[in-house]
């Protein structure tokens, strides 16, 4: 048996000599903040003697050594904290993509998104936020310089991939990690994406990747741009048919079969999502057969999950997919068959979501991956005693997570239930109206 790693490469020195897991947060680790310990990331170790150093080029001068380190100037420590902090909360599995720091280094664009990402999740879970907000926005205006610059330049399929990548990038951090409200950033970064998707060939090899980072951004992108459709009544860009693709690779919500449950949601709320747009900006009818069609589908999924929801091994999945399922039924009762919130069947499909959400089959992880149902069940729920299980849910995301994007969905939620406890007519909003809010800001999944 391999020996327990106790330890992930970067550490401080002081959670090194206690051997724990250090979540290499600057300019103090969590870890040392709570316990009061000095936080120490030097590359070497410096020993005193009566406030002398003992070796070193000051040996032998009272001369303190110590400086807090700068995030600007450790690259190396962005990078472990990418790849060991960040990517896992972008990944409901264990299997993380590596980051290769030669390639990196011969990728400017991507090298500086990375460091803007890192930097603003570390900067945002550390005490010192304030104080590294200068820094923070100095490294996400070098990430958008050097896109740009690479934008406007000569062109070439690898080049595009690693645009493409950068992209999905900055969208994280504008739209999940620190929204920025005023402006529209997160749309424009999507739709960003989708101008680089058509230009770059390669897009459909990365399929092949099987288990690189290509593989991971292009189904955060492909998640996000289809939330944010479904919101603002866009039709996104990957066909439903696109979803399958997706199988037996590693995407962000696991390796799968390409007919599985979850990716025929999906699939199915590309297809919603299509419609939708032809509804609000074509003023659209969707015929009654096509509504049954997806309503019939549904159904069919929903029961094969009372069979499998039995089963102990795969009970926390299906809750997982049935969140999505709900979601999908909220989005064709309200979007394209024209209910009010508190209609009968839309609340019925509340209050069987909060069920699944309150219950004990989803683990903590794949609660941190339901933020884009959460927002549709949770903004429907007129019964106030289902509210509970929703900030429960928020409440335990929003520690492991930390993205700034959880508080405006709870801003969000609290004030939406306001209004439906204060204001008969907001049960009567359209579906692109109630959503209007949030919509452009955040990114949600």
């Amino acid at each position: 048996m391999p020996p327990r790693i106790r330890t992930v490469e970067g550490s401080c020195w002081s959670c090194k000599e206690r051997r724990v897991i250090c979540d290499l947060t600057l300019p103090t680790c969590l870890k040392c903040a709570k316990t009061g310990r000095q936080c120490d990331y030097g590359a070497v170790r410096l020993k005193w003697t009566d406030c002398v150093a003992s070796r070193g080029r000051f040996a032998g001068k009272k001369i303190p050594l110590y400086h807090p380190p700068t995030l600007q100037k450790n690259t190396d420590h962005h990078l472990m904290y990418f790849e060991n902090e960040l990517l896992p909360r972008f990944n409901l599995t264990n299997t993380v993509p590596t980051i290769d720091l030669k390639i990196l280094e011969k990728d400017p664009v991507l090298l500086q998104s990375v460091v803007a990402v890192a930097y603003a999740h570390a900067a945002y879970r550390s005490e010192d936020g304030k104080a590294l907000s200068l820094q923070k926005i100095q490294t996400r205006n070098r990430a958008l310089k050097a896109f740009r610059e690479q934008l406007m330049g000569v062109q070439s399929d690898q080049l595009s991939g690693s645009l493409f990548i950068a992209n999905v990038l900055l969208c994280i951090l504008d739209g999940i990690i620190e929204p920025i409200t005023e402006s529209s950033a997160t749309h424009h970064h999507l739709v960003g994406g989708k101008a680089i998707l058509k230009q770059w060939a390669g897009v459909r090899g990365v399929f092949k990747l099987k288990y690189e980072l290509p593989v991971l951004m292009l189904s955060i992108f492909t998640t996000m741009d289809l939330t944010h459709s479904l919101l603002i009544g866009d039709k996104p860009y990957f066909e439903a048919s696109a979803w399958a693709e997706f199988g037996e690779c590693e995407p962000w919500w696991g390796n799968v079969k390409s007919d599985d449950d979850f990716l025929e949601t999906m699939a199915i709320l590309s297809q919603l999502s299509a419609l939708g747009a032809g509804v609000r900006h074509e003023n659209n009818t969707v015929d009654i057969g096509t509504l049954l069609s997806i309503q019939m589908a549904l159904e069919q999924q929903a029961n094969r999950q009372l069979e499998t929801i039995k089963n102990s091994t795969t009970a926390a999945w299906t809750a997982f997919c049935s969140v999505y399922r709900h979601s999908a039924s909220v989005y064709l009762y309200r979007a394209l068959s024209g209910l009010e919130v508190d209609h009968p069947l839309v609340q019925q499909v509340v209050a069987s979501c909060i069920e699944v959400i309150g219950g004990t089959e989803l683990t903590d992880k794949l609660h941190h991956c339901i933020l884009f149902p959460l927002l549709v069940v949770a903004s429907h729920c007129v019964v106030k005693e289902q509210r509970g299980a929703i900030r429960k849910s928020l409440e335990t995301s929003s520690v492991y997570l930390s993205f700034e994007s959880l508080r405006s969905l709870e801003k969000f939620l609290e004030q939406r239930w306001l209004k439906l406890d204060n204001s008969p007519a907001t049960t009567q909003m359209s579906w692109w109206e109630y959503f209007d809010e949030i919509a452009n800001v955040s990114c949600l999944f």
